[in-house]
């Protein structure tokens, strides 16, 4: 909504429905980073950099970059709807959510990070009767 006020848009019906479906791709750049760190062994600075190394290339791959592509093909439209409501909006979502999930994130978690869930494989876990 920041945003919005900031590029003066209107909020309506339109922009509306943006918003709720920002909440998911906003959920869509951070829950896998936070996934990636919670499951990694290691302290938290070891866990941070194991998470944008592995799952955060596929974060700027496949989701900032396909939703870039599928955005700016809209700046070239001729109708001020698409150009106001979808390319302004989505191109600032999907720059606030890479920032948020690639920069802001990974910081976060390793000053605040859980503990570790990662559970160590080469441990026998049987329990033996007597």
């Amino acid at each position: 909504m920041g945003v919005m006020a900031i590029l003066n848009i209107q909020l309506n019906a339109v922009s509306v429905v943006n918003l709720v479906m920002s909440v998911g791709i906003a959920v869509e750049f951070c829950v896998h980073m936070t996934h990636s760190f919670s499951v990694t062994s290691g302290d938290k600075d070891e866990r941070v950099e194991e998470a944008l190394g592995t799952m955060g290339a596929s974060v700027f791959s496949g989701i900032t970059l396909t939703k870039l592509v599928g955005v700016i093909v809209l700046c070239f439209s001729r109708t001020e709807v698409f150009v106001v409501y979808y390319f302004q909006m989505y191109l600032s979502l999907v720059l606030l959510g890479f920032l948020h999930g690639l920069v802001f994130l990974p910081v976060v978690l390793s000053i605040f990070g859980p503990p570790s869930r990662c559970i160590d494989q080469g441990e026998d876990h049987s329990s033996t009767s007597s």
